[in-house]
């Protein structure tokens, strides 16, 4: 089985259910906290986990605070051998969710920007080529990490996100799958949010050549484009959401996982689709990540074929 190796974070959310998002000046009660395991990293090694996958992850978490980080990654069989503890407090969130299930989020680094170069080289030295790296922007030295991975020759995934200026300077073009909603993408080529997202893929299959592209679009659906291939466009199932906080980091891990594994792009890219439906029917990160057979159970019970020729 390929090793799937995830450079990412390990957040602490603390969740608050809100009637709406708070304005600047305004002082708001929640009805309700809930603290989760979270940060994008953790969440893409649970679904990269509960999709089947061969799950290492690496990065640091804080001495006294990440218990409830840990266990996670014990509870689903995730080889935490490359996880360091840190002096300092763990990353963390503060996620606000509405009464229509949208979220917005504040993030606070801590330990997941303390890992050095040469913590890198040691952990990288444990994979070889064909392995996959999952890579997302809420850990430090990534640059430094997507040149040393190709030089490895590892199939190197980046979702760039949370997306900043910082981002148009990493060497992209390394990357063997760019992982990118329509803001992201757009912002990528200088092109307008709105553009049409066929278009879009074709400009940044010209800016970055040798890469894949997965365009998430929502309560649209989203689109793969394999290198040098058609694109495969999926709608997204017609559910009741929740909290979508971890949506897109279920859809990534099954994504990733059934990809490596070799399974056909279009089922791949509709598991995706399916795990990121079931998710956002549960409150919290990690919680609300479904297990693969949860997955297709509901494609079967669904009877509702999302896979289209255009969205």
């Amino acid at each position: 089985m390929t090793k799937i190796l995830n450079y990412g974070s390990l957040n602490i959310d603390y969740v608050y259910d809100v009637p709406h998002f708070v304005k600047a000046g305004e002082t708001l009660m929640s009805k309700k906290r809930q603290i989760f395991a979270g940060g994008k990293g953790l969440n893409q090694s649970v679904a990269l986990a509960r999709a089947g996958g061969k799950v290492y992850h690496f990065g640091a978490v804080g001495e006294k605070d990440s218990e409830i980080l840990t266990s996670v990654l014990k509870e689903d069989h995730i080889n935490s051998d490359f996880l360091l503890k840190r002096a300092e407090a763990s990353g963390h969130t503060i996620i606000q969710v509405d009464e229509s299930g949208q979220n917005c989020i504040l993030l606070y680094g801590g330990a997941n920007q303390s890992i050095t170069v040469e913590e890198i080289d040691k952990v990288l030295a444990n994979f070889e080529a064909g392995d996959y790296l999952v890579l997302q922007n809420e850990t430090n030295n990534i640059e430094y990490v997507i040149n040393k991975a190709k030089e490895k020759g590892l199939v190197i995934c980046f979702n760039v996100s949370p997306f900043n200026d910082s981002i148009k300077q990493l060497p992209l073009k390394k990357c063997d799958f760019l992982i990118v909603n329509e803001i992201e993408g757009a912002a990528l080529v200088n092109m307008d949010e709105a553009t049409d997202p066929y278009c879009l893929l074709e400009a940044l299959a010209l800016e970055f050549p040798d890469s894949s592209f997965v365009l998430t679009l929502g309560s649209r659906g989203s689109i793969l484009k394999l290198k040098g291939q058609d694109c495969i466009s999926c709608k997204s199932f017609k559910v009741e959401a929740v909290d979508t906080t971890a949506a897109g980091d279920t859809y990534l891990g099954y994504l990733i996982t059934n990809l490596s594994s070799g399974m056909n792009p279009a089922l791949a890219i509709k598991c995706a689709t399916a795990a990121s439906a079931l998710a956002v029917q549960t409150k919290g990160a990690t919680p609300s990540i479904p297990k693969a057979n949860e997955v297709l159970d509901f494609i079967k019970k669904s009877k509702v074929d999302v896979l289209v020729e255009h969205l």
